[in-house]
């Protein structure tokens, strides 16, 4: 019998069609975005209202789950959690401070940044480094080592850029420094300041006019152990009837009127004739009338001549510059300390957190559109900060709460959530056929109603002891940095957000408790903390305190012998954690950064998990990345400890 015609075209789809059975459907990309902060709690209730439609149809049609988050549950040790699916007994970062148990002095948690060293004659031994105290590599990168294409945008504490494979590309964001090396160092100017004032997280400049002209010298970065900071003068012209202000900087001029952000300004700082470093800023005009008072960014990193790279590779941060024009840079890319200190107003900050959002949010889509990457991942933090700066507007037990401020800005976080969802939007429409979608956050939140000064406790019942006062029931004091406490006569002292340390024998410098000893106290410390309640309103003000001693990983070392967790309303209080023993116990928290998480308990603070496909199991920090590489049919680190999620 003659064979058909077409007999060997359907022979050869049938073969293709057996082919595509057995090995599969080729598998789609996978698209991960972040949003820091964002509580489950708050997002379902907003969900129930109708408030979050792409949100709502992700839970319809995939899946919905809180996400266990870092034990702490802060942004610094829970984004590591997320990049190395490992807990921070191996990855190392436990706290946004470390202490030297040879020195007690602390530092960095996360890293820090080495100033340029120069010689006696200005050349540059040495340009500025970005020390990470983290260990192990992200997912991404071991996604890109084997051989996929990787793009990371704006991820929380991914910084230093790891290096990336060809096609590949990431711009760091939140942990990258201004060119000071700190997180963001502000400048505020009025005729109001009497005199050149350094703050937290700020500095204040006098100014005075003469003939409506003032001149400032704005101080950007100082060498390696020198406090000589080069300077770039600044004019400012006002025009008061105007309500304007022209300000000059290196033949850039910019005029802006009261209420408005200049463009970007370009400086040039100069060590020495040999070494320079180029920044960014932006100003805005707070009032022009009878007084003048202007805010300033912090010096950002140049992004076409950065001093440090924060980019992979390096040139893609110069490439968005070409496409967007000059943007932030800073990963504290929300300057929180400006608003704590009235610098910036409510309005001027929530502004500037809706366009920072809006820039990221073009970037990402951009970045979608254009294809070329089998994973992309971005983040966000304004959902953080915002919590952070407003929650006590929202919450009536707390002690800033006024009915007028609720009016007003009760419902920011909300408004921020979103915006979230508009983007969440936006991407949905983009996804292409098996493209996997998650959405995360790195913990969520509680109102901070009360500081709990840890150390100060300690001194109260005798564990720990202050230089030159014998009396525990009155002795305190203010000097940060653990610098002021009497180490042969101390058992216990506390450290960061959220850490008790035992002055241990054999480990501390100056230890008194044997090893042997320590388990009795630890036990006796934490079942004593653990009965505490607050007297003025009967809550308990812990709900769990965990024992760390005997955890195993390459970074044991740094772990905290005793981890706290905070019920709601309570975390430890600013002067405590920066290692000082103020008063009073518990006081008011009477700061604008009036929500918080970095104490509370890890399982009352879980992240937002969503996800276009269904999951199985309880999600965590640690199985994201595991289940992205699953996904991509890359093989997973044995050192990773999180599980894959995804139903196939």
């Amino acid at each position: 019998m003659p064979l058909d015609k077409h007999f060997f075209a359907r022979f050869l789809i049938l073969f293709l069609l057996m082919a595509y059975s057995a090995l599969g459907a080729p598998q789609g990309r996978v698209i991960i975005l972040g949003f820091d902060g964002m509580d489950p709690g708050i997002v379902q209730g907003m969900i129930d209202k109708n408030e979050l439609p792409s949100f709502a149809k992700l839970s319809k049609e995939g899946s919905f789950l809180p996400l266990a988050s870092s034990n702490p549950p802060q942004s610094p040790t829970a984004w590591s959690n997320f990049a190395t699916c490992r807990r921070p007994v191996h990855h190392g970062v436990f706290d946004f401070l470390r202490r030297d148990p040879n020195t007690y002095f602390p530092s960095p948690g996360f890293g820090s940044t080495k100033r340029p060293d120069l010689a006696p004659d200005g050349a540059l031994l040495r340009g500025p480094v970005y020390e990470s105290k983290r260990k192990g590599d992200s997912f991404w990168k071991v996604t890109s080592d084997a051989g996929k294409k990787v793009k990371a945008l704006t991820v929380p504490y991914a910084y230093p850029a790891e290096p990336l494979g060809e096609g590949c590309c990431e711009l760091c964001g939140l942990d990258v420094p201004d060119i000071r090396g700190t997180q963001s160092i502000y400048f505020a100017f009025s005729e109001d300041f009497a005199t050149v004032e350094s703050i937290a997280g700020g500095m204040r400049i006098p100014l005075r006019f003469e003939n409506d002209l003032a001149v400032v010298n704005v101080p950007g970065i100082a060498p390696a152990k020198s406090d000589k900071y080069a300077e770039v003068p600044v004019t400012f012209k006002a025009d008061r009837s105007g309500k304007n202000v022209e300000i000059t900087v290196e033949n850039q001029s910019v005029k802006i009127k009261q209420g408005e952000w200049s463009s970007w300004l370009e400086w040039t700082f100069a060590l020495s004739p040999a070494y320079k470093v180029r920044a960014i800023s932006q100003f805005h005009l707070v009032e022009a009338g009878n007084n003048v008072r202007l805010y300033m960014t912090c010096l950002q990193i140049h992004p076409r001549e950065p001093m440090m790279p924060i980019s992979t590779p390096p040139e893609y941060a110069a490439e968005l510059a070409d496409r967007y024009g000059l943007y932030k840079t800073v990963g504290w890319s929300h300057d929180t300390k400006a608003l704590q200190s009235s610098d910036m107003t409510e309005d001027m900050f929530l502004e500037d957190a809706k366009r920072t959002v809006e820039w990221n949010k073009q970037l990402t889509l951009d970045e979608l559109d254009r294809g070329g990457f089998d994973m992309l991942l971005s983040g966000w933090t304004a959902t953080d900060r915002i919590s952070h700066l407003f929650w006590a507007y929202r919450d009536p037990k707390h002690p800033l709460y006024t009915e007028q401020m609720s009016q007003k800005y009760g419902r920011v976080v909300e408004d921020s959530y979103i915006q979230a969802d508009v983007i969440v939007g936006e991407v949905m429409k983009r996804l292409k056929e098996n493209d996997l979608l998650m959405i995360m956050s790195d913990h969520g939140f509680h109102s901070f109603r009360y500081g709990f000064n840890v150390n100060t406790w300690l001194v109260r019942n005798g564990y720990l002891a202050i230089k030159g006062l014998s009396d525990p029931a009155t002795a305190f004091t203010d000097a940060k940095y653990l610098m002021d406490f009497d180490w042969p006569r101390s058992k216990a002292y506390a450290l960061g957000l959220g850490m008790i340390f035992l002055n241990l024998k054999g480990r501390e410098k100056y230890g008194t408790v044997t090893p042997e000893e320590a388990p009795a106290v630890l036990e006796e410390i934490k079942e004593k903390l653990l009965a505490l309640t607050d007297p003025k309103t009967s809550d308990k003000i812990f709900r769990n305190i965990y024992v760390m001693a005997n955890v195993q990983g390459e970074s044991a070392a740094d772990a905290p012998d005793l981890q706290l967790g905070y019920a709601d309303g309570y975390q430890t209080g600013k002067i405590s954690a920066s290692g000082a023993a103020p008063k009073e116990v518990i006081e008011p928290n009477l700061d604008k950064w009036s929500g918080e998480h970095a104490g509370s308990d890890v399982d009352l603070t879980p992240g937002i998990f969503f996800c276009n496909k269904k999951v199985s199991g309880q999600p965590t920090l640690l199985d994201l990345g595991v289940s992205a590489l699953t996904y991509l049919d890359t093989p997973v680190p044995k050192a990773f400890e999180g599980k894959p999620l995804i139903v196939q």
